[in-house]
């Protein structure tokens, strides 16, 4: 990883995360209790994956009523060696968001919530993330005052007045502990740098409260941390996945934590601010922080999938899905006639067994091993050719039979 994108930190706003840990710590790191460190999406994914995607969002709402996301990361935990990356995006980050156009990605979470912003993020980084955690503001200053505060240093005077939404900020420079809602004004200040600025002191807050979570004094005050964190909490994670949360955070290494800010520029379109992400920088990061070493893997097979039903878009379909496993796909066409009926998996190597088998647990069909051409590409190469079996799962879509 480039050093200017390795020692950026960000912020982190999983408190049911951390809570984690601090439970873990406080029961002495009994890991033997607990027998399962499988999550469920890892036995219900066809293709094997050592990480797993949180996203995490914090949120409040408007003088209006309606909520937006003021913090929005990408928190990617290796669960088997025990490392953590997290990618920041800037709430004004402009994307494509489903079935509503271009906006703002916090504008993804008044319109549907964090699952919204999931989908908005995996599309835009061809990632899957697996679960997500939803901390209310209100939430946060409960937590923080239940950990009695948070030290830090203040760089400068944080001044701001907004009449219409009631909020003053005043918070003088040095040295103080934060109360859970002077916490909040902290790391909300927008200042003279906008969102940008935010994220220096967000990341400034989070060390401090990452020091101040695992100091010997934070035990007395565990059952309130618990309390709290409960209360203010939403998330999709499942009962059964608790336990393997735990194991996680129980060795997690916060030293080792790899973060960035998704890259790209700031712009005015429509007189409007934007945090306009750079694609390519974006997905070199993915690759750095949030992809697993399987993903990877897969983007050493090449694909190449031909139409064997004639119904048109087939070929397309499953080209999507499988690139979004990380499969390189080098060719889409038409088999040599639309009457297959079962689905064919073609590999070349016996080192490209295990891929395949993974491949027709996923969509289907019949694995067959074949001599290859002279052709040595054919070695890591895979031939896909999709019959009528696949139809029941897969619509066909309007363009050339392929």
């Amino acid at each position: 990883m480039s050093k200017r994108y390795a020692r950026e930190k960000v912020p982190l706003k999983g408190k049911l995360f951390i809570a984690a840990l601090i439970i873990v710590m406080a029961l002495g790191l009994a890991a033997d209790m607990f027998l399962s460190t499988e999550f469920t999406v890892q036995s219900n994914n066809f293709f094997p994956s050592s990480r797993v995607n949180v996203l995490i969002t914090g949120h409040d709402e408007d003088h209006h009523g309606i909520s937006r996301a003021d913090t929005v990361i990408i928190a990617s935990l290796d669960i088997e060696d025990k490392k953590a990356g997290l990618l920041f995006v800037p709430r004004d980050t402009r994307l494509m968001i489903p079935d509503r156009g271009f906006n703002r990605i916090n504008a993804a979470y008044a319109f549907g919530g964090p699952r919204l912003v999931s989908r908005t993020l995996e599309n835009f980084l061809d990632i899957e993330i697996d679960y997500h955690v939803d901390l209310d503001f209100d939430a946060f200053v409960r937590i923080i005052d239940a950990l009695g505060g948070v030290e830090i240093e203040v760089e400068q005077h944080l001044r701001y007045r907004d009449d219409a939404a009631d909020l003053t900020i005043d918070i003088p420079p040095g040295r103080q502990t934060l109360s859970g809602e002077d916490a909040l004004k902290y790391v909300r200040y927008r200042g003279t740098h906008g969102d940008i600025g935010r994220v220096r002191r967000q990341q400034k807050f989070i060390e401090s409260l990452v020091d101040q979570v695992l100091s010997p004094q934070t035990v007395a005050r565990i059952p309130a941390l618990i309390q709290e964190t409960l209360r203010g909490v939403k998330t999709d994670v499942p009962v059964q996945d608790v336990v393997a949360f735990l194991n996680v955070a129980k060795d997690l290494d916060l030293a080792r934590m790899e973060t960035a800010k998704l890259p790209g520029r700031p712009e005015y379109i429509n007189e409007a601010s934007y945090w306009i992400a750079n694609e390519n920088e974006a997905r070199l990061l993915v690759d750095q922080l949030i992809r697993s070493k399987e993903y990877l893997a897969n983007t050493g097979v090449d694909l190449a999938i031909f139409n064997g039903n004639g119904v048109p878009g087939q070929a397309g379909s499953m080209a999507e899905k499988l690139e979004r496993y990380g499969f390189n796909v080098v060719r889409l066409a038409n088999a040599d006639h639309y009457n297959y009926e079962e689905t064919k998996i073609y590999y070349f190597s016996e080192e490209k067994r295990q891929v395949a088998e993974n491949i027709q647990q996923y969509i289907g069909g019949r694995t067959i091993l074949e001599e290859p051409p002279e052709d040595e590409e054919y070695i890591s190469r895979i031939e896909i050719i999709v019959g009528r079996d696949i139809l029941e799962n897969n619509e066909g879509e309007d363009g050339e039979t392929a």
